[in-house]
């Protein structure tokens, strides 16, 4: 994941594959459901290395897992910049599995078919080899160019027919498709949808301090984190969610007034009409602010209206009481209490 930035710091990085090329690379641990779970910002040269062959980027994927409960058959799933043949072999230590994309210098030595030949075979072929010391398998397979796939649990078979556009033939073909080419398309991109989501309404601000930028950043993503749990919570009582801007808007207006006491006016308020003409304008209707701030018990004063207006809760009856800070009139009588309508 990148943080855009371009401010004079060394944790800058640039990346040519990014939709922003220019800010401060984190990794990230995410589920399938796009939630983070854990991340770790990239410092350049002072990055934790392991010793051993796994280098820096091994040495990252571990200490994103290392609190992950172990021997529990976890199933990761990894980018190319990660992984390589010794990655799988340590996390199987530690009972977590592995699919992932592999490039072509961290074969280990692994002799496969060329990408001429396959290609002379067709889309869909493939060539695959296990180590079988680990039970470690490499794939080779072609659709419109190689990939290389390496796994710990998963293997080639079943094979099963997709649907691809083939451009010579100008219509839909058949290509067969190795069950682990499936496993890691269904369940890799849970940081991808969480960055998309993060972009949709980021926190952009301007300044000399860069590290505002990241605290921002962060802000944002335990802001995505709490819509993604929220929505799920929603799924699991079958009830309409709410969309992803609202429920920002949510949270920065009851950081906004949560705790704090409007300001009141001096004096009693003036029934004198404002001169004029005088025309007949439909009531407007009054926001309710969120939960967080209705229930807060800081600053909820009774003010006398001139004009009557409709009770918010029972809506039958009507009154001159409105409360100072949410803004919504309230009915009193002898059955109907200040506590009773706040609880």
């Amino acid at each position: 994941m990148m943080i855009p930035l371009k401010s004079h710091t060394s944790m800058l990085q640039y990346i040519k594959s990014k939709p922003h090329r220019w800010g401060v690379k984190v990794f990230v641990q995410a589920g399938v459901s796009g939630i983070v779970y854990d991340f770790e910002i990239y410092v350049g040269k002072g990055t934790r290395v392991k010793d051993g062959p796994l280098g820096m980027s091994g040495s990252v994927v571990l200490r994103l897992v290392d609190d992950l409960p172990k021997y529990q058959n976890h199933k990761l799933f990894v980018d190319n910049w990660f992984a390589s043949y010794d990655l799988p072999v340590e996390l199987k230590k530690l009972g977590i599995y592995m699919v992932a994309t592999l490039r072509k210098n961290r074969l280990a030595g692994c002799s496969l078919q060329t990408d001429a030949s396959l290609k002379k075979r067709g889309r869909g072929s493939y060539d695959y080899r296990v180590e079988t010391n680990e039970n470690i398998m490499l794939l080779k397979w072609f659709d419109n160019k190689a990939v290389h796939l390496i796994s710990s649990y998963k293997s080639q078979e079943p094979i099963e027919n997709v649907r691809r556009w083939s451009v010579s033939s100008k219509q839909y073909v058949n290509v067969p498709r190795p069950a682990i080419v499936n496993e890691y398309n269904t369940f890799m991109g849970g940081v991808d949808l969480h960055d998309m989501l993060l972009q949709l309404y980021r926190t952009n601000i301007k300044g000399r301090r860069f590290y505002l930028r990241i605290i921002f950043h962060l802000i944002n993503m335990a802001c995505v984190n709490a819509w993604l749990l929220y929505r799920r919570h929603c799924s699991q009582k079958n009830e309409k969610y709410r969309p992803l801007l609202d429920f920002v808007c949510d949270i920065a207006a009851g950081l906004l007034k949560r705790g704090t006491t409007e300001p009141r006016k001096r004096g009693c308020p003036t029934d004198s009409p404002k001169p004029g003409p005088s025309k007949k304008r439909r009531m407007e209707k009054s926001t309710r602010p969120v939960a967080d701030v209705c229930y807060d018990s800081v600053g909820h004063w009774p003010q006398h209206e001139p004009a009557k207006s409709r009770c918010t809760l029972c809506i039958k009856s009507y009154s001159r009481i409105k409360c100072v800070k949410c803004n919504v009139s309230l009915c009193l009588n002898k059955e109907k209490t200040v506590s009773k309508i706040s609880t």
